[in-house]
């Protein structure tokens, strides 16, 4: 079949060009022309096609440029907001250009920064009266659509946060700190929080399909977040970045306005005097000034950091009113009194206004009474639709209502009541039981080790009590954003089938069917359980993240630097330890078993101890327990919580408690190791029981490092006592020997009476048993016999890649 042709390029016309330099007049910056020259040609004007379905003949068939910004409604809007945003929707929507804005209505995060008391119902009227502001400013909502964060992030939020953990996956600590701009915030005093929040607003980009970033200059670092993300994704097109201009604020020294502070700018609002108090009160320089140079040491507050990207040493706010306000629809005009022209000059170019100004041809006052009358004839079409119209009226009505309430401080019964604690609760759903032992699923590889499943079932068997409930949660959305097995989904369900596979016969080697603990172990899988109920979920994920500083989580400052992070980690790994947090409320568990730090890696390291650690002055085992400890001592300490949200008591099992399964000692180069000789893995066949212990390191004598004997004492049962193991030797050597504990193994070992070849065939044998019930376990579970061969063919691939 001949190759299908290439349809000819299309031809770039006259109206196409008016167009683009239409929508490039709306940025100070666009990432880039020849992008957004692509766009057009590929979805723009004449790209239309239309069902040939009599029932919807309206209906265009084809894809649309999609531009994007956000907003919160968190109850006031100031004139960039207001107008300047109106009048670049309609520059970039406006007839027949063939695209539409999609405004991101942020009411979750409101919901989650408590405004309008937290009510989610205030929030959304806010919103609504903010939409109402732009219809009367004279945006055309023609080709605008309103997404609200509240419905989608539920709703879909099988599909929002998977972007969010992929995102977040591919950026280290360094690179997100660069977007902590938006925050305004300097690097060195950065929330762990601050860093989950420039990882959702690049998640933004993609969930919404977005085209075209449409925000301001101090959203930009965050816009090109999203670029590199394409990259590191290798997602063909990447969104056009198109910057608006910021203005200043009306005081000196404001690079951009402020709605904490109500005389920094003119909000949608503002009476007639209200405009003319504020602008008489403004800032208006009539000559520049030396930007100045940053001192030696000084730090650059990142908040004010690349606000403006062309330079300007006058800063007026009053011009740049002027040019962003006034003058930037198309054919506006400005007209004040000048010097020449006592009854008022109009003119059509900014630049003419500024040259006027600079030489003394227009003074400060003659410059601010031409604004104060533009202002106000812009606004007064905001004014009469909310005295006029009835819709209009009533919004405004309650949203002046909800900023009394607001205002005024709710009775707080002497501090007696109960803090609000937003978290999943997974009991009251039904998933876990009450006052259960919580254990975590170690993050997946693709090599699942028998010593990955033995820690497993000593972190199950150190509840308190055989009756305590058991519940083992499978970190899939963790190991996602981790990168665990390149974050592929079925990859990770594989290994985590493999696993339960592994425990359970495990299980059943130790304690028999009637003992059996897997089967009284409830299994959640994190995607599963945060998908019932997402919103409280990640709310208690970010306000987890807000408490705590951003190296305290990277566990840097707390006594154990030794694991801290390093920022040129993933910062993934910050993510899944706030998830860990929120993990933790959600169950509600009476107890934890974690692992304890250790230097070097993941493994489990010190000894064990169970401790409860409100008011515990030494240094935490691990990050983890750290982090509990103090969210529940400074969160959750109320006396109206401790008895709904008790801290639970944290275990940490180590190399010393826990089995001990390593056949090599470490290695300190890679070049040195072997294919897989250093453990058992769970899916050994039957013949590396004796194949694997031929090659375990066993020198005569020691007993600082004897792997074969630990392996005997673990699996052969004498560290869980009341079994002995019987090694088989020839008469020379002392005939067969019965040991009952680990101890007479050792004695007898260091002492050279028992020899390493008897030692290795004895535990030979054990491990021959222990991988026949491992596969049999394996191969009779479905899943599990999938997942090997899944394991086994990402491993090839991922070696292809090298």
């Amino acid at each position: 079949m001949p190759k299908k042709e290439a349809p000819p390029p299309r031809e770039w016309t006259p109206a196409l060009e008016q167009d683009l330099q239409r929508i490039l007049s709306v940025g100070e910056e666009c990432i880039s022309s020849k992008e957004l020259k692509a766009l057009i040609t590929a979805k723009g004007r004449d790209t239309e096609k239309y069902a040939e379905d009599d029932t919807q003949k309206e209906k265009d068939l084809t894809p649309r440029i999609r531009l994007y910004d956000g907003f919160e409604p968190s109850g006031r809007m100031h004139i960039a907001q207001g107008l300047l945003k109106s009048v670049n929707v309609n520059k970039c929507t406006a007839n027949g250009t063939h695209s539409t804005f999609c405004f991101w209505v942020a009411d979750w995060f409101a919901l989650m920064n408590d405004k309008m008391g937290g009510d989610l119902d205030k929030i959304i009227i806010v919103g609504k009266y903010l939409i109402e502001v732009w219809k009367a400013a004279g945006m055309d909502l023609s080709n605008v659509e309103f997404r609200w964060a509240s419905n989608e992030i539920t709703e879909k939020a099988n599909i929002y946060w998977p972007i969010m953990l992929d995102v977040a996956r591919r950026f280290n600590v360094t690179r997100i700190k660069k977007c902590c701009q938006i925050m305004g915030r300097l690097e060195g005093s950065l929330t762990a929080a601050q860093v989950l929040y420039p990882l959702m607003q690049c998640s933004d980009v993609f969930f919404l399909q977005a085209d075209i970033c449409q925000l301001g200059v101090d959203q930009r670092k965050v816009n090109m977040l999203a670029r590199e993300y394409c990259d590191a994704a290798k997602k063909r097109y990447k969104p056009v970045i198109l910057s608006h201009h910021m203005l200043y604020g009306l005081k000196e020294g404001q690079e951009k306005m402020s709605k904490s502070d109500p005389d920094s700018a003119i909000f949608m609002e503002d009476t007639v005097e209200d405009v003319e108090r504020k602008i008489n009160k403004a800032y208006c320089p009539t000559v520049e000034k030396d930007s100045g140079e940053k001192k030696e040491g000084e730090a650059v507050d990142a908040g004010k950091e690349s606000m403006h990207l062309t330079v300007d040493n006058l800063k007026n706010p009053i011009l740049d009113y002027v040019q962003h306000i006034v003058l930037s629809p198309p054919g506006a005009t400005f007209t004040c009194q000048t010097g020449t022209s006592p009854d008022g000059q109009t003119y059509s170019d900014y630049n003419e206004v500024k040259d006027d100004f600079l030489k003394g041809d227009i003074t400060p006052e003659q410059l601010k009474g031409g604004l104060i009358t533009a202002l106000n004839k812009l606004l007064q079409p905001v004014r009469d639709h909310f005295t006029n119209n009835e819709v209009a009226k009533g919004l405004l009505e309650q949203v002046r209502e909800f900023k009394k309430q607001t205002a005024t401080p709710a009775a707080t019964d002497n501090g007696c009541l109960a803090p609000k604690v937003v978290r999943m609760d997974l009991v009251d759903k039904g998933v876990v039981p009450a006052s259960s032992h919580l254990v975590f699923a170690p993050l997946p590889n693709s090599n699942p080790t028998l010593q990955s499943a033995a820690d497993i079932l000593t972190k199950l068997k150190a509840a308190d009590t055989a009756d305590t409930p058991r519940v083992l949660m499978l970190l899939d959305w963790t190991a996602r954003v981790n990168s665990a097995l390149d974050a592929d989904v079925k990859v990770i369900s594989a290994y985590y089938s493999i696993l339960l596979a592994s425990l359970r016969a495990l299980d059943i080697h130790f304690h028999g069917e009637e003992g059996s603990i897997m089967k009284n172990v409830t299994v959640v899988t994190q995607s599963e359980a945060i998908l019932k109920d997402p919103s409280n979920y990640w709310i208690s994920v970010i306000n987890a993240g807000r408490h705590f500083s951003l190296d305290e989580v990277m566990g840097l400052g707390i006594g154990l630097d030794s694991v801290g992070m390093k920022d040129s980690e993933g910062v993934g790994k910050v993510i899944g330890r706030l998830m860990m947090i929120a993990d933790v409320l959600a169950v509600n568990p009476k107890s934890i078993a974690l692992d304890a730090a250790a230097a070097g890696g993941d493994d489990i390291s010190a000894e064990v101890e169970k401790l409860n650690l409100e008011g515990s002055s030494k240094a935490p085992q691990s990050v983890e327990a750290h982090l509990i400890q103090q969210f529940y001592s400074a969160k959750l300490s109320h006396p109206g919580l401790v008895s709904i949200l008790p801290m639970p008591q944290l275990t940490h099992i180590d190399a010393s408690s826990g089995p001990k399964l390593a056949l090599q000692p470490p290695r300190e180069s890679a070049a040195h190791k072997t294919e897989f000789d250093e453990y058992f893995l769970v899916d050994d066949p039957k013949v590396n029981g004796k194949s694997k212990m031929k090659k375990a390191f066993c020198e005569p004598g020691n007993v600082d490092f004897c792997p074969p004997i630990e392996l005997l004492a673990y699996f052969g049962g004498l560290d869980s006592g009341g079994k002995d193991v019987t090694i088989s030797r020839s008469p020379d050597n002392g005939g067969d020997v019965t040991y009952t504990t680990k101890a007479a193994i050792l004695a007898d070992f260091k002492s050279g009476s028992l020899h390493p070849g008897d030692l290795k065939g004895a535990i030979s044998t054990i491990m021959v048993e222990v991988l026949t019930k491992l596969n049999g376990e394996i191969k009779a579970d479905g899943d599990a016999a999938k997942g090997v061969k899944a394991l086994k063919a990402f491993e090839k691939k991922m070696k292809k890649k090298k």
